[in-house]
């Protein structure tokens, strides 16, 4: 059976994580959270964020962008 990924807008996923919006683009363009570019637009998926953002707080210790 093939997994379905949901991707989310940066708006969606900010409001999720409780985030700001330019930290996280910020965190794409970096290459830190891992993301798509749809016509311009950015999109991510949910699981994939939430292991990349687990990985970078244990290696840089919340290190800011």
């Amino acid at each position: 059976m093939d997994t379905i990924i949901q991707y989310l807008s940066l708006e969606s996923l900010a409001a999720y994580l409780g985030l700001p919006e330019n930290y996280l683009r910020r965190m794409a363009k970096a290459g830190i959270i891992p993301s798509l570019n749809v016509s311009g637009r950015l999109r991510f998926d949910l699981a994939a964020v939430k292991e990349a953002l687990i990985d970078y707080q244990r290696k840089e210790g919340g290190k800011r962008l």
